[in-house]
């Protein structure tokens, strides 16, 4: 048993100026258009399409998003918080040095986005689509994730602290230094994409029957 300490992630650090000295943004964003140095608040962004659209220092607060696509939107130095919203896509979207903080989404569908520096902190997923996703140097901490699919996810120095996990999908996932050590994780799936993932004494028997049938072992009473 490997009792080598994970390596943490490098903790994210979004160049953003103050609320003070951004632009209030004239309205929602578009599609394909550079959004740089924008205040985006109190905003009704539901059923928004910003696909493709980029953020660049951006400071997004207290806004609805039902039903908005940022389908490959790209962002930079940005803070989210206080985002609500139904459904909200982000598919192969990317994100660099990133704050999101008490986001609270029904189904976030984000197969394919590419998280690279980034925290998020608060908040809660009901279900949260990752598959093929690329995550790297990313913390969560006290985050409610009902249902996670990760399966073909590729993570590695990713930290999940004081968070409840409830179902994770991990078929064919790459993890490396991927700890949940310090979180609640109700179920796992997906056996074959567990190597990388660091768990708790108290987590591994848990996780002992579900080892033992993808093993073939069985247990004598």
């Amino acid at each position: 048993m490997s009792r080598t300490a994970p390596r943490r992630p490098a903790p994210a650090h979004p160049d953003l100026p103050a609320a003070a000295d951004l632009l209030p943004a004239g309205g929602p964003p578009a599609a394909g258009a550079a959004h740089d140095d924008l205040l985006l608040e109190g905003l009704d962004l539901s059923g928004v399409d910003a696909t493709d659209a980029r953020f660049l220092s951006c400071l997004l607060q207290d806004c609805r998003g039902d039903g908005a696509v940022l389908t490959g939107a790209r962002f930079v130095d940005c803070r989210v918080s206080g985002l609500a919203a139904t459904s909200l896509s982000l598919r192969s979207s990317s994100w660099q040095e990133c704050a999101l903080q008490q986001v609270r989404v029904g189904a976030l569908s984000a197969p394919g986005a590419t998280l690279t520096r980034v925290s998020l902190t608060g908040g809660r997923v009901d279900f949260a689509d990752l598959r093929e996703s690329r995550l790297t140097d990313v913390t969560f901490t006290g985050c409610d994730l009902r249902d996670v699919d990760a399966t073909g996810a590729r993570w590695q120095r990713v930290r999940f602290e004081d968070c409840r996990l409830g179902a994770l999908e991990a078929s064919s996932a790459r993890l490396a230094d991927v700890d949940v050590s310090d979180s609640d994780l109700e179920g796992v799936s997906g056996v074959d994409g567990l190597r990388g993932l660091v768990v708790s004494g108290v987590q591994l028997l848990r996780l002992a029957p579900l080892l033992a049938d993808h093993l073939g072992i069985s247990v004598a009473d």
